[in-house]
């Protein structure tokens, strides 16, 4: 069959030449700041492992598609233990999370820029059964290489962006001609579902699942909260300036029975964000220094990578960052699925479906702004029981997703090939 490249495509190719240069550069950069050379080359499809165990692939870009995809690598091993298994990640600190917490037996990558020829020489090396791409990464050039090697494509917990459906013109058509390329795009909701059938999905390929992140992974044991002596609020995955508002409200609180724990989504932010709490609180421990609190200590910076499971277990109440700034807001899904009675602002966009379920069913709660939040952790702080009912109702929303994981796993083995 004779290969025609869309147009759309050859002027996507043409402009990932012109940038070659800029790309490189910020290659190097990040692997440089990562202090991980395998990043640098891996990206470029070069020095990789070669395999003739034809493994299933799976890729997650960042911490979040990650998180989402533990519940199914999980039952995979569960279900067919020799089944060999690929993650490849985009960022360096997915690539951390990832060596730290994949099952034994699963190899991490670094996904190659997708450049036709680092993806080539990727594929060549791998030669994986099929290709498992988390929510809403669509990649023209990989995209490609897969239906021309005949490698089966789905978008798992398949979501879009508002930034990604809103584009227009030769990018539009790209990811139109990219979709059609996809052999299964396993939706979290309806509205995701028809939202990829307006960008140019089959919709014969289109098919509503479920939320993945709902899911526990089968066969773990309960996450072990983290005890810092006494009880504590989370603020989990904050960003700039949620730091300083959520210290000010601390301040105003005075609560000295209770800690202040802030996560922040990036733990390289650690002296900036130092820098602004130190006038508003008494004192505050490191968690990255092995500081412990103690009775002065306000505000505990839980500054690593890999152990906010174990906060968000031990924690009281949790309020979810990214969220009281435009940015988006993170995955409320690992707090509820711990029952923990759940927080979040006004700007929950990422997370629209999942924050409008939790609301719709009285297990999390909404703050407008700073006020509305401090009136909540002040009616938490002294046992208000719709605050802990919040929790109870979590629960009984999680336990009801029991079988979305059953159903992802069926429809993903069903293009393995297995013996």
């Amino acid at each position: 069959m004779a290969w025609r490249t869309p147009p759309s495509l050859l002027g996507y190719r043409v402009t990932l030449y012109l940038l070659a240069p800029v790309l490189l550069a910020f290659n190097a950069w990040q692997a440089a700041r990562a202090a991980d050379p395998r990043l640098f080359w891996q990206r470029l499809g070069l020095f990789l492992p070669r395999r003739n165990d034809a493994p299933l692939w799976l890729h997650a870009a960042s911490v979040g598609e990650l998180m989402a995809a533990r519940p199914l690598i999980a039952a995979l091993r569960l279900r067919h233990p020799r089944l060999p298994l690929l993650v490849t990640t985009f960022t360096p600190t997915a690539a951390r999370l990832a060596r730290a917490r994949l099952p034994a037996g699963v190899e991490h990558l670094y996904l190659p820029l997708d450049w036709p020829g680092a993806v080539r020489r990727f594929l060549c090396a791998l030669q994986p059964r099929a290709a498992l791409i988390m929510e809403t990464e669509l990649w023209p050039n990989l995209f490609a290489r897969l239906e021309r090697e005949d490698v089966p494509l789905l978008i798992v917990n398949a979501r879009l962006s508002a930034r990604t459906f809103e584009t227009r013109g030769w990018i539009r058509r790209l990811h139109a001609v990219s979709l059609k390329r996809v052999d299964a795009v396993l939706a979290r909701s309806d509205s995701d579902a028809a939202a990829y059938i307006r960008l140019g999905a089959p919709p014969e390929r289109v098919r509503t699942v479920g939320n993945i992140k709902y899911a526990a992974p089968p066969g773990e044991e309960d996450i072990p909260p983290t005890d810092l002596g006494r009880p504590y609020i989370l603020a989990a995955s904050t960003h700039e300036d949620e730091e300083r508002q959520l210290a000010a409200i601390w301040r105003d609180l005075q609560r000295d029975d209770y800690l202040l724990v802030i996560a922040p989504r990036h733990p390289g932010r650690r002296e900036a964000i130092l820098q602004q709490l130190r006038p508003l609180a008494q004192e505050i421990a490191v968690r990255s220094r092995a500081e412990t609190p103690n009775d002065r200590t306000g505000i505990y910076l839980a500054d690593t990578l890999g152990e906010l499971e174990g906060f968000m277990a031990g924690a009281a109440l949790v309020f979810m960052g990214g969220s009281l700034v435009p940015r988006g807001g993170h995955n409320i899904l690992e707090p509820a699925r711990l029952g923990r009675p759940i927080l979040f602002g006004p700007h929950m966009d990422n997370f629209r479906e999942e924050s409008e379920l939790l609301l719709a069913e009285e297990a999390a709660l909404r703050v407008a702004d700073t006020g509305e939040l401090r009136a909540a952790l002040q009616r938490a702080l002294d046992g208000d029981p719709t605050i802990a009912r919040l929790g109870h109702n979590v629960r009984r929303v999680m336990e009801r997703q029991g079988e979305v994981l059953e159903r992802y796993l069926e429809r993903v083995l069903s293009y393995c090939e297995l013996e």
